[in-house]
């Protein structure tokens, strides 16, 4: 099976991502959705998710086409798959975290030319949030299967809703809390997550207040509660990542007063290093 829509889609890829005459689009988009969570890498990354990107920056599918791929993504069977079921390093992930990448093309041609409803936004925005609070599988790179990124993939869609005009002050601040919650763990983020979460956060940062960005900021300082446990020191690296992604990012514009707080934090955050 898998084979057989490797040959479907590797010469449309080749063919500059034009559709077949003769071929359904329809059918192809169906047979796409069902493989979305391979652990073909070739598969998955360079030719679904490429194509449905493709498809969907061109043009191929119309509003109501759109409509129905992005409630197809939101629901159990896919940006919910097996979470809090699945085992330690199970292969649902690669399900969830290319579910959740299709979300950003979809709400680019919806910021480009709005055809969803506010409430649908919403209903994407709670849907991330729920993500968030629930997904446990943090690896980046896997051999063998390529990339599952989920929290990578979380981050650009965040940038994407949050761009839209419809997310609101209260929402993002909603979703704060639940990032610092998913960055301050115990799992080594190694594959430039906190880059791509930043970017999410900047975006985030437009709908609120200054004081509201430094109270946020202020949240992410860890402080240990043993000097004994290795895994604490895991929980500081990230915290250090995030905060320099973070510091490095003010230096463009007029963001004097968030960066003197982020080097505080920094300097502070060297009394949490055990060595």
């Amino acid at each position: 099976m898998e084979t057989k829509l490797i040959d479907v889609l590797q010469p449309i890829k080749a063919n500059d991502f034009l559709l077949p005459e003769g071929k359904s689009l329809q059918e192809l988009t169906t047979m796409m959705l069902q493989r979305i969570g391979s652990v073909h890498p070739v598969l998955r990354d360079d030719l679904i998710h490429s194509i449905f990107t493709a498809f969907i920056e061109r043009g191929h599918y119309n509003n109501e086409q759109l409509r129905n791929i992005l409630q197809s993504v939101l629901n159990k069977n896919y940006l919910f798959y097996r979470i809090g079921m699945s085992k330690k390093e199970e292969d649902a992930v690669f399900k969830r975290s290319f579910s959740v990448l299709l979300i950003p093309p979809i709400m680019k041609k919806h910021r480009e030319k709005p055809f969803l409803k506010e409430e649908e936004i919403h209903r994407v925005w709670d849907n991330l949030k729920k993500y968030m609070q629930q997904e446990s599988d943090h690896r980046g790179y896997v051999q063998g299967k390529g990339w599952a990124h989920a929290m990578a993939h979380a981050a650009d869609a965040l940038d994407s809703v949050a761009a839209c005009d419809e997310i609101t002050s209260e929402e993002v601040k909603q979703m704060l809390p639940i990032i610092r919650t998913q960055f301050l763990i115990d799992q080594p983020y190694l594959f430039d997550e906190e880059e791509r979460m930043v970017t999410a956060i900047l975006t985030m940062f437009k709908k609120i207040e200054p004081n509201e960005q430094l109270e946020w900021i202020e949240t992410l300082l860890y402080e240990r509660e043993s000097w004994d446990n290795p895994n604490e020191d895991i929980i500081i690296n990230n915290c250090k990542h995030l905060l320099r992604a973070l510091y490095f990012r003010m230096l463009e514009g007029n963001n004097r007063q968030l960066r003197q707080v982020l080097e505080d934090l920094l300097k502070e955050l060297r009394k949490q290093e055990a060595y």
